[in-house]
């Protein structure tokens, strides 16, 4: 017998019954954001690697919100909890989840939270239905309430259509006895009489309440003309007086009659207010049954946000259209998969709860622009599809433009002023295939398209967007080897101070060489790492390596040397940005003041967010710059607020400065009001000495391009920096 215990058979023991669960499994830090999730808990919200890193919170549904927060509140006090609560999938879908959550415990101390969590929903959803159904039974059951006065028989009649027929839904004891009777031979109108009555504004009282929607007292069904047709039936049996009731559904259409029937006239002394008021009672229990049936029915096939039809329903309505199509020389189905562009940008900016607002803007205005027939619907997250019937291309062009057009203006959501484009991919049956899915699908690539060709636009799908597809799901299954591969590279490009030609500086750019795809460039892969979230762990490499490239420089004799370096905007509101970079900066043992980072302007769209955190950066002592200068939405009144030190006027603006007054006169602009604002200026992609010399007569400070240096690897910079150290003449 082993006399030591194996801690790595017990983790990896902890670590199969977490991965292989089949209840969704998950780990949270102490701020309430994911740091682990298995496969089951990526299938129940929708999507796993999106979930890493980010809050719980926008998850839960307003109305349990309150209630797990103290949960979770609770937990990190060093319970154990059990509880229910609601989430919305990626899908809009509301789910019911049953979880257990516990403390995680790190030297003695709480460190967050490890729980799990059960679907609960169809079990919920089938006790909301039978607790309506049993509250209707046990009253039934327990005789009605009018039983101290009157013997009764109680039904439920179904509404089948106009001139169709009620058929009995629930009946108690006594209407049992009735309808089946002692006698195996039950004559022929009996018979008619169970199949059913049509309904009609002068048949029956459960007819009259139907077809006009209010309630019907029958006082004594010998004399009542409703009951001309069937007042033998009705007599024979010994009903002889009926109360009626509709029921409606949130819509006000009759979904079917509530009756209570009697074995004797009803006089206006034992037809009293008690009576009415109980039988009013138990017909109100019927409805709350059919109205829950009708809430939950509508909330399995819309998004729970906007209201719009959700996947489920979307799929259904395309495969009943491609099943009672017709096909003609110029008609055929549209299939639209839309993106909202940069929409992660505003969510994470400006916060989950305008995310929402605005997605609810989006699909009111999205309505607007369809006919009767078409079915907008709500996939999940930012992602809409669009169900066009029986239109020519011609036509869906319109509707696609008109999409673009609509979605395209500006919002003004809680307070803020937001710009929000579409790109819109667009398949056809039945020429680009035959099922939903895969017309989807085709949407869905051809939105890609429209994404590369630079967004705001939209692209019917063409087989070559296939192979694309392919490489990029190629490209980035290497991206998720290629840090533990150790294929990422740092090339440093200089910058040059123009009054006096000497280096100040140099920027950090990434390069990946893959053993299969070869050299890829930055353009092709930083927008997948940003949507996949594995720009994180990749601008975490960045900025590692290039602090500790710094430090071999200085010890090499290289000083005065500063190094810059981008960070994205999932890295910019990432929770442990400053405590990352904090401790990078020891470990590297170099001065804050020797880093600089640099920002977008994109990213400064939430003001107070985006000044809370560069005044955290600022405590460290690095130095902040804003890249790409003018190309993105910055109010001046807000620039002067941010800590910053430098603006990098972007190269677009650069490349025609020689030949384009405004461009010109973009970057003069510029340049003064960076002075008014105690800033330094960098001009990006300068080339040509043209581009230099209108830089250097307008006093920009710094600039960088392919005439003043190409971006090098640290061992083909070095001898350059080594003959030409940082502080000599250029």
């Amino acid at each position: 017998m082993h006399s030591f215990i194996n801690y790595q058979n017990i983790f990896n023991i902890y670590k199969s019954l977490f991965d292989f669960n089949h209840d969704a499994c998950y780990a949270l830090d102490l701020n309430g954001n994911f740091i682990l999730l298995n496969d089951a808990a990526g299938k129940l919200i929708g999507n796993t690697n999106e979930e890493v890193q980010k809050s719980f919170i926008p998850l839960i549904h307003e109305d349990r919100l309150e209630e797990t927060l103290y949960a979770f509140k609770r937990v990190l006090q060093g319970n154990r909890e059990e509880f229910r609560t609601a989430i919305n999938d990626r899908a809009g879908n509301r789910k019911e989840l049953s979880v257990t959550a516990v403390p995680i415990y790190i030297d003695h101390k709480i460190n967050g939270v490890v729980g799990i969590a059960k679907d609960v929903t169809e079990k919920t959803n089938l006790a909301t239905l039978l607790n309506g159904q049993n509250k209707v039974l046990e009253m039934i059951a327990k005789g009605s309430p009018c039983s101290d006065v009157l013997d009764n028989i109680i039904y439920v009649v179904e509404k089948v259509s106009n001139g169709g027929v009620c058929s009995i839904h629930l009946i108690d004891e006594a209407g049992q006895k009735l309808l089946r009777g002692s006698s195996p031979n039950l004559p022929a109108e009996y018979n008619e009489f169970i199949n059913g009555i049509p309904i009609g504004p002068s048949i029956g009282s459960c007819g009259t309440a139907a077809y006009y929607k209010r309630r019907v007292i029958v006082k004594d069904i010998a004399s009542d003309p409703l009951w001309n047709e069937y007042r033998g039936i009705a007599l024979k049996h010994g009903l002889r007086a009926c109360w009626s009731s509709p029921v409606l559904d949130n819509q006000q259409n009759v979904l079917g009659v509530f009756a209570m029937y009697y074995n004797k006239p009803c006089t206006p002394e034992s037809w009293d207010k008690k009576i009415i008021e109980k039988a009013t009672y138990l017909t109100s229990l019927v409805i709350q049954h059919y109205h829950a049936e009708e809430k939950i029915n509508y909330m399995a096939f819309h998004d729970a946000l906007t209201g719009l039809p959700n996947r489920r329903l979307f799929d259904e309505r395309v495969n009943l259209a491609i099943t009672n199509f017709e096909h003609t020389q110029d008609k055929m189905l549209g299939l639209m998969f839309l993106d909202l562009d940069r929409f992660k940008i505003i969510n994470d900016s400006l916060g989950h709860n305008i995310g929402d607002l605005l997605l609810r803007d989006v699909a009111e205005r999205l309505q607007t622009c369809l006919g009767d027939k078409d079915t907008p619907s709500r996939q999940g997250g930012d992602e809409f599809t669009i169900l066009i019937e029986t239109a020519s291309r011609r036509e869906i062009e319109k509707i696609a433009q008109n999409i673009l057009d609509e979605v395209g203006r500006p919002y003004m959501t809680g307070g803020h002023e937001i710009f929000v484009t579409p790109s819109i991919g667009i398949s056809l049956y039945p020429f680009d295939g035959e099922k939903a899915s895969s017309l989807l699908r085709k949407a869905d690539l051809a939105m890609y398209q429209a994404k590369k060709e630079g967004r705001n636009n939209f692209q019917f799908y063409d087989e070559k967007l296939a192979k694309k597809t392919f490489d990029r799901l190629e490209l980035e299954n290497e991206l998720r080897k290629a840090l533990a591969k150790d294929e990422f590279s740092l090339h440093y490009q200089p910058i040059i101070n123009l009054s006096n030609n000497r280096i100040t500086s140099v920027e950090s750019l990434i390069r990946w060489n893959n053993e299969k795809l070869g050299m890829v460039m930055p353009k092709q892969f930083i927008p997948i790492a940003e949507e996949t979230g594995m720009i994180i762990d990749i601008g975490e490499w960045v900025i590692r390596t290039a602090c500790y490239q710094l430090k071999r420089w200085e010890e090499d004799g290289i000083q005065s040397l500063t190094i810059s370096v981008n960070i994205s905007i999932r890295q910019f509101y990432q929770p442990n940005l400053i405590t990352m970079i904090s401790n990078i900066l020891k470990e590297a043992e170099i001065d804050p003041q020797n880093l600089t980072i640099e920002i977008t302007e994109s990213m400064t769209m939430d003001v107070e967010t985006a000044t809370f955190i560069l005044c955290k950066l600022k405590t460290l002592g690095v130095n902040i710059s804003i890249d790409d200068f003018g190309t993105g939405y910055s109010s001046l009144s807000y620039l002067k607020k941010f800590p910053i030190d430098y603006l990098k006027i972007d190269q677009s603006f650069i490349c025609d400065i020689t030949n384009s007054k405004n461009d010109e006169s973009i970057a003069t602009t510029i340049l003064l009001m960076a002075k008014s604002l105690d800033l330094s200026v960098i001009a990006e992609g300068v080339e040509t000495a043209e581009q230099l010399e209108i830089l250097r007569r307008h006093y920009c400070q710094e600039a960088q391009g392919y005439l003043l240096g190409k971006p090098l690897p640290p061992l083909e910079l070095e001898p350059f920096l080594k003959s030409l150290p940082a502080g000599s003449e250029s």
